[in-house]
């Protein structure tokens, strides 16, 4: 293949950038512009940077993986140390008349096409297999690692499609990332336990009145983590002005079912609603982590707009409904974030739905960016992570953190760089209410174990970034050291399938679809 002058001149640049020890943005973007000038050429973009890179790899020279970070397009992608990739179900019927959602003809409910990640889900005709491989081929052309993948179902009430189907969806998954056909999901999973793009987490999204115990077995037995669960509200009236058709009574069991078989939990609130106004929107927050009953690991922010193919876009046109000003809505999410605590992650703060699409209500998408811009303190896991920074070994400290939870006990351990105030690792650790599946009897749940930071290669170590720097082993030590305080005899790992080789490692075994270990 002939080689251009321009990717000559990438080459040249990668090359003096690895000898000079270039090592932040900054000082990678004047040798670019001193390249653009020098060569009369356009400032490189990283994307073909990273195409030299790998050009430059295959003639055989060493390479420098810190450069090779550097030139990360949209590095935010993995900085939680792991690579996200989201699909959507196909169109399907749901049994929820939210007045708030959206039912576009052919999309998901409470979907719009013109979303940018249902806009890739069209393309691939709704395909699963088809969205991994095109999602994994666009990070890997960004220069991310692909090792470690997080996959986020989306598409409505997934408990509400066909089983059949659910297994179908979810084995095309795996097929994509083990880049294999399997015969059935079974063997699907297995194949991924030793591929080269481990799913290590696997989210689910439904509704409370559809969790029931047979169907969070399901979902285990698909290799479901984490589940996301549309609260919206916790005022009853407000449920049913909004004919959201269930109650807080159906949250409270539907959380507390999932939370005692090791799930993670993401729920979604909505500011806005019709029937609320803003003192009870904070109020509502307060309830979500004052009330044992919520308390989520994982929580977004949608506030209500007004879209089409909604029976809100009725309400608005007649006069019903007018949304809170943006100044009001900033107000109550500057509040929102101050109330949020540590062992809890804000995932969003606004939906990502175009402004076009946006009848009535904020369009300021960026919503997040702006809050931060007034200085706002959030100690929010997401605002704590440590993200590309390095650590400093003589300011990690283990913090646990114990709650009450569901009528069950949790404890929340994180390992945090001091003197930054960065959280490094973190692990959740549930002493049950109750035991409904058998291999969990008697059983204490470590429900999470994150180590944050830039993504590593599986095997890959470096001196200053926080993964695989040995945080995961220690917090399970201390976990099980606190199982065993408590009297448990066994406990057990809500592992992924990618991660059950991990696990392996330190004593557990396969049981079910959990890993586990025995504390005697």
């Amino acid at each position: 293949m002939e080689i251009t002058s321009e990717e000559n001149i990438l080459k040249k640049l990668i090359k003096q950038a690895s000898e000079l020890g270039i090592s932040d943005e900054e000082e990678l973007h004047k040798l670019k512009k001193r390249f653009a000038r020098e060569h009369k050429t356009q400032l490189a973009s990283n994307f073909k940077l990273q195409k030299a890179y790998k050009s430059l790899l295959e003639d055989g020279w060493a390479g420098d993986t810190k450069l090779q970070k550097l030139m990360r397009k949209r590095k935010v992608r993995t900085l939680s140390g792991v690579s996200v990739i989201t699909v959507l179900t196909k169109p399907f019927g749901c049994p929820g008349r939210c007045v708030f959602c959206p039912s576009e003809p052919s999309m998901p409910k409470s979907y719009l096409s013109n979303e940018p990640g249902a806009m890739r889900a069209v393309l691939d005709d709704f395909d699963p297999k088809a969205q991994v491989l095109t999602r994994l081929d666009s990070l890997r052309r960004q220069g991310h690692e692909t090792d470690k993948i997080e996959i986020i179902v989306l598409g409505g009430t997934f408990s509400f499609y066909p089983r059949d189907y659910q297994e179908e969806f979810i084995k095309s998954v795996f097929d994509a990332c083990n880049k294999k056909e399997s015969k059935n999901l079974e063997e699907a999973q297995k194949l991924n336990e030793s591929a080269k793009h481990k799913i290590i987490g696997l989210s689910l999204e439904t509704r409370s009145d559809h969790i029931t115990e047979e169907e969070v077995i399901n979902m285990r037995r698909l290799g479901c983590t984490k589940v996301q669960v549309g609260i919206q509200a916790t005022d009853n009236k407000i449920l049913a002005i909004n004919k959201r058709d269930e109650t807080t009574s159906d949250h409270a069991k539907a959380l507390k079912l999932l939370k005692d078989a090791g799930l993670k939990i993401g729920i979604h609130i909505m500011p806005n609603l019709p029937g609320s106004t803003p003192e009870k929107d904070i109020q509502m927050l307060h309830e979500v982590f004052d009330d044992p009953a919520y308390k989520p690991d994982y929580i977004k922010i949608y506030p209500c707009v007004v879209t089409p193919y909604s029976e809100l876009e009725q309400w608005w046109k007649e006069g019903k409904y007018e949304s809170y000003s943006d100044e009001t809505l900033m107000q109550i999410l500057l509040e929102m974030k101050s109330i949020v605590p540590e062992y809890t992650r804000i995932e969003r703060l606004y939906r990502d739905i175009p402004g076009e699409s946006i009848l009535e209500g904020s369009q300021k998408t960026n919503m997040r960016q702006l809050l931060h811009d007034r200085g706002i303190k959030c100690r929010c896991i997401r605002c704590r992570e440590i993200k590309d920074k390095s650590y400093d070994q003589d300011s990690i400290d283990l913090h646990i953190l114990e709650y009450d939870s569901s009528d069950g006990k949790e404890y929340f351990l994180s390992y945090v760089d001091e003197e930054k105030d960065k959280l490094c690792s973190l692990l959740r650790l549930r002493f049950p209410s109750v035991n409904f599946i058998p291999e969990l009897k008697d059983s204490a749940i470590i429900r999470e174990v994150h180590t944050y930071g830039q993504q590593l290669k599986v095997g890959e170590k470096t001196d200053k970034d926080s993964q695989h720097a040995g945080f995961g082993q220690k917090m399970i030590r201390a976990g099980e050291e606190l199982a065993k305080r408590a009297g448990y005899k066994k406990i057990a790992v809500i592992a992924s399938i990618g991660t059950r080789n991990y696990y392996r490692k330190w004593g557990y075994e396969l049981e079910g679809t959990y890993m586990t270990k025995s504390l005697q």
